[in-house]
């Protein structure tokens, strides 16, 4: 019997599709997240973005206070696939750089509050 594939992830990724990404290149609509980890974000497009492109983001949660808080950094898109033919439709994976503080600790409590609630369930 074959043995599972080896999950090479180092970090866990959870769904996140409440939160918008906005890319720092010009697109004016905020796109919408599969997944989020702390070393990178999946997300949908309606253009395809080519493999090895940085990209600027900002990822916008909200607070306990009903504000906002944005996580900004640069990272590269690792992956660029096409979801249906007759939709134009894409899934991205960018994957982050060295992030901020500030945004590695926004994105590490939200991956580890939904950890905590599925978990739960």
């Amino acid at each position: 019997m074959p043995r599972p594939a080896r999950e090479r992830r180092q970090h866990p990724r959870v769904r996140a599709p409440e939160l918008p990404l906005l890319l720092r290149r010009g697109d004016a609509a905020p796109h919408r997240i599969r997944d989020l980890s702390r070393s990178g974000v999946a997300f949908y497009s309606e253009e395809p973005i080519p493999v090895m492109t940085q990209v600027r983001f900002a990822i916008e949660f909200p607070t306990a206070e009903g504000d906002s808080a944005f996580a900004e950094g640069d990272g590269v898109v690792v992956r660029c696939e096409r979801l249906a033919g007759a939709l134009g439709h894409y899934e991205v994976a960018v994957f982050f750089g060295e992030l901020p503080r500030e945004a590695a600790q926004l994105i590490q409590s939200y991956v580890d509050g939904r950890l905590d609630r599925d978990v739960g369930r």
